[in-house]
């Protein structure tokens, strides 16, 4: 069984504390099947063998592990410009963790101590934001928490992370523009005693950068003020620093895709042609119960775990569908994301039905929770509007909420487009929309709102008290004022 192997293998980075942890799960694991073993009629062993090469165009390298202890992963991430081929044929002086685009991928488990020792070699100071992670206030990698970064000196990040899921990572001072240069990186959990797998896993990190036919990088404020209120969405769409990369499938075979939009503004909403998907995950790891769906839409900063289990058919261009963000009466012609390459061998067989609880996630009670309104508005007339939250347009906003409460904030958008709204530091459950609840219950921190739409979340804080921001994640309107702070206290 492969996932077993796999998991020995990681295991054995971490020294013998961590392969005794492991073997000891996985004996449990495989007790029943050791004592089945010689009772004949034996069932044929499942075929779930990927293709050969399957993923080779499209993995990403994760990031060293420095330290030797089970439980603490130690990364050093360093921010610095390289050239790289993104476009084929041109050289371009990219902005990157470690010299690749994306960054590493960190991995960890649940519980486990993450340590980023930081350098920054850009031309300007940056910081680091862990998006979606629960980290202390003091290391969410904003200003109001945390001195920039200049050009030559380090940090060191240190958090543990108390949930399983897909993150990312990303600066957050001039975080438009940086973000656009190229950087961002994902950031995995998983869970610290691993259950079989829902599938092979692959990482999908979606989003694009702006290339001039020279190959420089194009500038970071073009358009001027269009370009802050429409968010700028560059010339050259990438899935993991690529332009329409293929990944093999092999029929009856199980995959897991995870999936980030680290885009500065651009929506990605894609389907995958004569294949069925579900969604498994979202922004804060497993749904409470598989939901199939016909495509999928994700905001910027948002993310979503897809299971797929291919059927036989024909090898297929993935197309990038308009998201339509700006609600405007024709819809965008379809363009090319990745590319889903069927190969031609038997169907595999054996893999098992997703179970119908993937996670269990209680509802929070609300009993008693204090309500907050939350409006994304703009000011001015068409040609130089400014964009902001509950009448502030300047960033000055600062809601206050007590540590260890619960809170009900009523999210509107009172604008003509669509704007993802980002929570740093806490998940939350979407109650309702315009009164009508979720088809299952989930973790988020990023979510669209829409004009005329009322969109009701919970929000359990805990002690981790500080200030933190919330903000469009359209990351050009969190520059032209559609961002706030929340000082929570104790």
């Amino acid at each position: 069984m492969r996932w077993i192997g796999r998991a020995l293998s990681r295991a054995g980075r971490k020294g013998c504390v961590s392969w005794a942890r492991r073997a000891a799960e996985i004996a449990v694991f495989l007790l029943p099947v050791i004592l089945l073993g010689g009772c004949g009629d034996e069932e044929e062993p499942p075929d779930l063998r990927q293709p050969a090469g399957w993923d080779d165009a499209l993995r990403l390298p994760d990031a060293e592990d420095h330290d030797p202890a089970p439980d603490v992963v130690e990364v050093h991430l360093e921010a610095r410009v390289v050239a790289l081929e993104v476009v084929p044929g041109l050289m371009t002086e990219v902005w990157t963790y470690n010299g690749m685009l994306p960054g590493p991928t960190i991995r960890a488990r649940r519980g486990d101590r993450v340590v980023v020792k930081f350098e920054n070699h850009l031309p300007e100071a940056t910081t680091v934001h862990w998006h979606g992670l629960r980290v202390p206030a003091a290391m969410d990698g904003t200003e109001h928490m945390q001195k920039p970064i200049e050009p030559g000196e380090g940090f060191e990040y240190s958090f543990i992370v108390p949930d399983a899921g897909t993150f990312w990572y990303h600066p957050h001072l001039r975080s438009s523009a940086q973000v656009g240069a190229g950087l961002y990186g994902a950031f995995v959990v998983e869970e610290a005693a691993e259950e079989a797998p829902l599938g092979d896993e692959l990482l999908l990190v979606m989003s694009d950068i702006d290339i001039e036919e020279d190959g420089s990088l194009g500038p970071s404020d073009s358009s001027g003020w269009f370009g802050d209120y429409f968010g700028r969405e560059g010339s050259t769409v990438l899935v993991n620093g690529k332009i329409l990369p293929t990944v093999a499938a092999r029929a009856g075979v199980p995959q897991r895709w995870r999936v980030v939009n680290a885009a500065r503004a651009r929506y990605f909403r894609f389907a995958v042609p004569g294949q069925p998907l579900v969604q498994i995950g979202g922004d804060g790891g497993l749904l409470e119960s598989p939901l199939p769906v016909d495509d999928v839409t994700l905001v910027p900063g948002e993310r979503a775990e897809l299971y797929m289990l291919p059927v036989e058919g024909e090898s297929v261009v993935i197309p990038r569908l308009d998201a339509n963000r700006f609600h405007l009466p024709k819809v965008e012609e379809p363009g090319d994301l990745m590319r889903l390459e069927l190969v031609d061998e038997p169907p595999g067989h054996g893999a098992p039905p997703l179970p119908a609880r993937l996670a269990e996630i209680a509802s929070i009670d609300t009993a008693g929770a204090r309500g907050q309104p939350v409006e994304f508005m703009e000011q001015g007339d068409p040609g130089g509007a400014v964009l902001g939250i509950n009448g502030q347009t300047d960033g000055s906003l600062t809601l206050s909420a007590q540590t260890n409460t619960v809170e009900i904030w009523t999210l509107t958008n009172a604008t003509n487009y669509d704007h993802p709204f980002h929570l740093h530091g806490f998940s939350f459950q979407v109650l309702d929309i315009d009164g009508v609840a979720p088809p299952v219950r989930a973790w988020h921190d990023t979510i669209n709102t829409v004009p005329g739409e009322t969109l009701r979340i919970a929000i359990p804080f805990d002690d981790r008290a500080g200030m933190w921001m919330f903000h469009c994640h359209i990351l050009d309107h969190a520059d032209l004022g559609m961002m706030a702070m929340l000082h929570l206290m104790p």
